[in-house]
């Protein structure tokens, strides 16, 4: 699997998420409109020219506001797994970056890596001038919260968000016992059914802000039979349906957070 994944958005419609989860290091690079963004104590809007960056493991509420009548965003996703620069710089959970010539330059090389389909050992160049040149301009991100097992879990499951996963199942494939599996994710304050949702409800934002695949269609790639029942726990959860979302010409330009 590739260390760097790429998500485009387009909408002329404006758009509201709640507690959208960033799973990987994003950056998000406005190109039309402004994202209005706040974590229950900070806001920030970024505009169009501008980055939002996100470490690993954030919630964030977000508001893509379209300027013009057009929003459009490109977001470059970052494995949790690539080293980070060992600069002497405070880590950060996000933060919204003005535009900066390094800065339009590291993106647009990996971008254009990513676009050419490197092979995956020249593509970590690409992504190593992005991380330093975040450092230059101050941001290295704060390391995910999550636990060990936790992470494990959310990995495994987001393998495959569709599938009819058991606790047994997850405990067997991590070589423990059930009883094992949840009294680490008790202790670690999360739960076997918590994290399913929380897996399958982002994979689910991402592929309705990221495809146009008919919605009924994303609610059984994320695991829901029921089309109305996964449009009830997505509100539920981001505080919209997902055909908010859509509107009638949203969607994402190609490729593939909340971008």
């Amino acid at each position: 699997m590739s260390s760097l994944a790429r998500l485009d958005v387009y909408t002329r419609h404006r758009q509201r998420i709640a507690s959208a989860p960033f799973a990987e290091l994003s950056v998000v690079r406005i190109l039309r409109g402004s994202k209005r963004v706040d974590d229950g104590h900070d806001m920030a809007e970024v505009m169009a020219g501008q980055y939002l960056v996100v470490a690993p493991g954030q919630l964030l509420n977000v508001e893509n506001l379209p300027a013009e009548g057009v929003y459009a965003a490109s977001c470059l996703c970052i494995a949790a797994d690539v080293p980070r620069p060992r600069v002497d710089v405070p880590p950060r959970r996000w933060a919204g970056m003005p535009a900066r010539t390094v800065l339009d330059q590291a993106f647009d090389h990996a971008e254009q890596g990513l676009r050419e389909g490197l092979a995956p050992s020249l593509l970590s160049y690409r992504i190593g001038e992005l991380l330093e040149a975040l450092a230059l301009c101050g941001f290295v991100p704060l390391p995910s919260d999550g636990e060990p097992t936790t992470e494990r879990v959310r990995m495994l499951l987001a393998m495959a968000p569709a599938e009819d996963w058991r606790a047994e199942t997850v405990a067997s494939r991590l070589a423990m016992s059930p009883a094992t599996l949840r009294r680490r994710l008790a202790a670690e304050g999360s739960g076997f059914r918590d994290l399913l949702e929380e897996v399958r409800l982002g994979h689910a934002l991402a592929l309705v802000q990221g495809s146009a695949q008919p919605l009924k269609w994303v609610a059984h790639a994320c695991g829901y039979q029921s089309a109305s029942r996964f449009a009830e726990r997505f509100r539920e959860r981001f505080g919209c349906l997902p055909s908010e979302l859509r509107g009638d010409d949203a969607g994402t330009i190609r490729n593939g957070v909340a971008a």
